[in-house]
């Protein structure tokens, strides 16, 4: 048997699968960060074809040149496909470099270390037929190991870098790349000194375990600040996130106290009204004909004027849903309302005021058009089945709803993101403490929000 053939054979199907798996590491690391997944699926793909191209060329090309030009053209793809948020498909592709040579350095260590275990079974010497059968083994082990290490380096950046959506800012690109820089580094000094022509010229096989044993502590010192820094950044910018939200909390409280001071205004001029209705009375008594008939008609405007949709059984509700039909007819949007506040249920009406205007700020938002699309409707109803209150926000839309992977929730269109985005995670938070939830449905160009609530009976009428 032509030993030498099956050698290139064998070695040619593990390069192949190593590149394979490297693909497959770029689209598990970059797939939850963009809002596609064909954009990922590209990008792995891409990545693969520019590594077995690179391999089969007949120029010799470093392999620290070769990856970096793989990772590169992965990187062209997403920027190409996502135009947006820049920094941070930097920043993944760069940590994706650096992981890469981690974990092919800690593979080919372990390697190293399975054939010198061999050696050492074979008392130094292996024949050309068991070297080969060896050899197959050694690269079946690897091939399993480098799937492991690759879910576990890549899962475990995936699982701390938990704000995933917001863009990525200049200090922060610069603090969470560094060492993934450090680690580059790393694999520049190690392709230069013990294996470039110009370096030592190591041999793998004939260093001690001492070595291979430090060689691995030194990968590891290198990944474990890539998810350190990633971990503590993301914690800073979490309790950052919590600040801006209590601020956000504050303004509609705000808005709350403005609320209540337009319903007192309102409950003023329904007392005026009462007040002048005797004598409004006795001037009717006194007209005739049309001047009676035109006296009622202005008095019933200014009465609609007065209570127009203060229907819901609640005056802050009241006020809110008429702030928001002002609102909506304004920018020529059908405001549909057929919302009933459950007055004799525990059911605080600020909870619902945070629904309310979250859910119908987004509404008004979408349906209000552009400049190619006429403006759309926004409709609310509420129903209260036994213990189950359910509100819903229907409203037309006409641009693309991508939903985050990790929440499930549309993410913001706005482009700033940090002071945007809150609201449905707001209302889920006041539905959940009513222990309830909030769904969200898009049917063609239909945006559809459900807030279910269990809202009991008072505990004096619930005892009776």
């Amino acid at each position: 048997m032509d030993w030498d053939f099956c050698y290139l054979v064998t070695n040619e199907i593990y390069q192949f699968l190593m590149a394979l798996l490297s693909a497959g590491a770029y689209f598990y690391l970059i797939r939850n960060f963009v809002k596609y997944r064909k954009t990922a699926l590209l990008t792995g793909a891409v990545y693969l074809i520019v590594m077995l191209v690179l391999w089969y060329e007949p120029y010799y090309l470093p392999s620290f040149w070769a990856y970096m030009i793989g990772v590169m053209a992965g990187l062209l793809v997403m920027c190409l496909m996502e135009r947006e948020n820049f920094l941070q498909k930097i920043f993944l592709a760069w940590t994706f470099y650096s992981v890469r040579w981690l974990v092919a350095r800690t593979t080919i260590t372990i390697g190293a270390l399975l054939w010198k275990a061999a050696l050492l079974w074979g008392q130094g010497y292996i024949d050309v037929e068991k070297g080969y059968y060896l050899s197959v083994a050694e690269s079946l082990i690897e091939i399993l190991l480098q799937v492991v290490i690759y879910m576990i380096a890549v899962g475990l950046i995936v699982r701390v870098y938990r704000n995933k959506g917001q863009k990525m800012q200049g200090r922060e690109f610069l603090l969470m790349s560094l060492p993934s820089f450090t680690s580059a580094m790393g694999y520049a000094y190690v392709k230069y000194i013990w294996e470039s022509p110009a370096g030592l010229q190591h041999n793998e096989l004939d260093s001690p375990a001492f070595y291979h044993g430090m060689v691995l502590v030194y990968c590891l010192s290198l990944y474990i600040p890539i998810v350190v820094v990633i971990m503590l950044f993301q914690s800073i910018k979490e309790k950052q996130l919590e600040e801006t939200q209590k601020e956000l909390l504050a303004g509609q409280m705000e808005d709350m106290k403005r609320h209540i001071r337009e319903v007192e205004e309102l409950y003023r001029e329904i007392r005026s009204l009462k007040h002048d209705m005797g004598n409004h009375v006795m001037v009717m008594q006194k007209l005739s004909g049309q001047e009676q008939e035109q006296y009622a008609r202005s008095l019933q405007e200014q009465y609609t004027a007065v209570a127009e949709g203060m229907q819901s059984g609640n005056p802050v509700t009241d006020a809110i849903l008429m702030e928001w039909r002002r609102e909506a007819v304004s920018k020529e949007i059908a405001f549909d309302c057929s919302f009933h506040y459950p007055a004799d249920r525990e059911v605080d009406a600020f909870d619902l005021s945070i629904i309310l205007n979250n859910a119908l700020a987004n509404a008004v938002e979408a349906a209000k058009g552009g400049e190619s699309a006429p403006a759309g409707y926004v409709r609310i109803t509420s129903a209260l089945r036994e213990n189950v209150y359910i509100i819903e926000v229907e409203n037309s839309f006409d641009h693309p709803i991508v939903r985050n992977r990790e929440s499930d929730l549309p993410v913001s269109t706005k482009e700033d993101k940090v002071f945007h985005g809150f609201g449905l995670r707001n209302i889920r938070q006041v539905a959940q403490k009513y222990h309830g939830d909030m769904e969200v449905q898009v049917q063609g160009q239909v945006f559809r929000l459900s807030v279910m609530m269990q809202v009991c009976w008072p505990l004096a009428e619930s005892g009776t």
